[in-house]
């Protein structure tokens, strides 16, 4: 299973992801570490937007890329915020 997510930083920007493991990237995205987005490191990660569940790596790529490139569908997706701590304690309910 992978997931396809859009997390909406402090300064209302976005940054779409993928990853196979949610509960363990958005750690990641929260620790400002090495292992976090570059990105995410100057605009502080505040909630999840939009989070899908694909099937294959390969859905989940092309998904990410499409959200990446289409800026009008991304925006069509971008639905309630949840904040990211919620979304880990939720995953790791589920472990």
């Amino acid at each position: 299973m992978y997931f396809v997510y859009v997390i909406e930083t402090e300064d209302e920007t976005y940054y779409t992801g993928m990853t196979n493991d949610l509960a363990r990237r958005m750690n990641e995205h929260l620790s400002n570490s090495s292992r976090s987005a570059t990105y995410l490191r100057a605009h502080k990660p505040l909630y999840v937007v939009y989070l899908c569940e694909c099937k294959t790596r390969g859905d989940a790529m092309r998904l990410e890329n499409r959200l990446k490139k289409d800026y009008k569908f991304k925006m069509e997706c971008v639905g309630p915020r949840r904040d990211i701590r919620e979304v880990i304690e939720s995953e790791l309910s589920y472990k």
